[in-house]
């Protein structure tokens, strides 16, 4: 329960829905509540009974409220001046929206509705009030010159966040509309996991689910979540791709109702990327949604595939044609993890933060090239800087565009290529990594044949994948690829691509013949 205070003007109302919408809980508006109940205006109360009645009444929906569901709630600013309605406020996050009372008047202006403000003494009832705010409140955010948003934003990120995180950790906001959550980047955390969890209201259990190979640290996940109070077990499915099934998913519904999960306990996914997707389908899908929490231990799930909200399972016909966007509470990417599974999905995510420089990030592009020796062998400071900024630049299209109508499609440059290429090569670990550095090749080709960039683009795509070990040409038949597009999740009445109009400059949504299809492939043969 988030309950907002302050002076009248502070921005309770317009803060409130913000937090609300991103946090996906109801707003009330205490006032509101008891004007419907009353029939009359807050105004019309204070003329006809007095203020005193008014607070009484304001007392009652108080209570009624914080005895229901979880809701961001606005309090109106002399709430806190009634003795049991500051009881009843411990146990709720109470965040102060500090004003400065000339700051205050401007806003509210000759609002006739607010009863207090032709009171005698309003400077009097501001600062009688103050310290009532301060010793009430459990996080108090200045709204003096910043806009609702920015306000909110300080709010959610104090939230979410852990009682602490160690010490060189970078931690990354990500707000989506109903999953506002941490992405936390660093070396060790998985040892830290527990600490790293937010504040979690309602929860007895938490059920850790990974592979066998990577057991004994869950186990030791689980251990530490024992420690905090929460009764922990651990479930195991089968290695990478197998265990994204309905018959998988299945089993661990299965488990989770024989353990008695409920919404407020805590489903963890610690492995690679099919396995968070997995877990991802699973936590979305059961009690119609438990907390989800995720451990990726792959560089290509830590850059990518557990940051967003995506889920899925695979059936005959195609990858993750079952599936849902369903965002976590928490991320831990510990990139010790990804270090040690260097063979196993780590040029994959390299493509991943390859293509994220490309299309966001001329500067991470630097850095890619300058260091990419380091980078393969596994330097921890540099790999926590691209994870880092791969990950902003993910969170930043992600909360403008959670469901993929709009921005999100720039992340797909190189994709609608390396869908149907990554059918038709040979399986191996890094076979999507390999089939998206030849989609960003066709992609730039494309781009090329389109007039949108130069050979000194397409000439750089060439060097950065080649300093990774990554291909850059391959022979591939336009007739199989489209069959491998009809079943693509984005196909609409044909296939889109996403090219480059320069660095930094991805266009989406656009449609090639197939005389230049076929161009761009013999392009690309080389």
């Amino acid at each position: 329960m988030i309950v907002l205070m302050g002076f009248m003007g502070a921005g309770k109302t317009t803060v409130g829905y913000l937090l609300a919408e991103k946090l996906g809980l109801p707003f009330i508006d205490v006032d509101a509540r008891i004007e419907r109940s009353e029939q009359r205006t807050v105004r019309q109360i204070f003329d006809d009974d007095g203020e005193a009645t008014f607070r009484q009444l304001e007392h009652c929906a108080v209570l009624e409220i914080l005895a229901g569901p979880d809701a961001v709630v606005a309090l109106g600013g002399g709430a806190v001046e009634h003795a049991g309605t500051r009881l009843a406020l411990e146990g709720a996050i109470v965040v102060y929206l500090e004003v400065d009372f000339e700051e205050a008047i401007l806003r509210i202006g000759a609002d006739v509705n607010r009863p207090m403000i032709s009171v005698p003494g309003v400077r009097e009832i501001y600062a009688r009030r103050l310290p009532i705010y301060r010793s009430v409140s459990t996080l108090c955010v200045s709204t003096g010159g910043r806009s609702p948003e920015a306000v909110a934003k300080e709010i959610l990120e104090a939230v979410v966040a852990p009682d602490a995180v160690p010490s060189g950790t970078r931690s990354v906001l990500i707000t989506p509309m109903g999953g506002v959550h941490q992405v936390h980047i660093g070396d060790g955390l998985t040892g830290n996991f527990a600490q790293l969890l937010p504040t979690l209201r309602g929860a007895e259990r938490v059920f850790v689910i990974t592979s066998p190979a990577d057991l004994l640290l869950a186990s030791e996940v689980a251990w530490s979540l024992e420690l905090k109070g929460l009764r922990s077990s651990v479930f195991t499915v089968p290695e990478g791709v197998d265990c994204k099934t309905l018959e998988i998913a299945n089993q661990v519904f299965l488990q989770l109702a024989e353990g008695n999960a409920n919404c407020d306990d805590v489903v963890v996914g610690l492995g690679d990327d099919s396995l968070c997707y997995l877990v991802g389908f699973v936590a979305a899908t059961f009690n119609r949604g438990v907390k989800l929490a995720l451990i990726p231990t792959t560089l290509l799930g830590q850059v990518d595939l557990a940051i967003g909200g995506k889920n899925g399972v695979n059936l005959a016909q195609g990858s993750d044609l079952v599936g849902a966007i369903y965002q976590p509470i928490v991320v831990v990417d510990d990139v010790a993890l990804a270090n040690a599974r260097r063979s196993d999905g780590f040029l994959s995510g390299i493509a991943e933060v390859l293509k994220y420089a490309f299309i966001a990030d001329e500067s991470l592009l630097g850095v890619l090239e300058e260091n990419a020796s380091e980078i393969l062998a596994g330097d921890v400071d540099l790999l926590r800087e691209v994870v880092t900024r791969s990950v902003e630049i993910k969170a930043q299209v992600v909360t403008a565009d959670q469901r993929e109508h709009g921005a999100q499609i720039n992340l797909d440059y190189g994709h609608a290529f390396a869908h149907a290429f990554e059918h038709l090569l040979e399986f191996r670990a890094d076979r999507h990594g390999e089939a998206l550095a030849l989609g960003m090749m066709a992609a730039a080709h494309l781009s090329l044949r389109q007039g949108r960039i130069g050979n000194d683009l397409l000439d750089l795509h060439r060097k950065l994948l080649s300093l990774y070990g990554l291909p850059m040409s391959g022979e591939f038949s336009l007739p199989a690829m489209r069959q491998t597009w009809v079943r693509y999740r984005k196909y609409r009445n044909g296939v889109r691509f996403v090219v480059l109009n320069g660095i930094g400059r991805p266009e989406g949504g656009v449609f090639v013949s197939d005389e230049l299809l076929q161009t761009v492939l013999s392009d690309l043969a080389g």
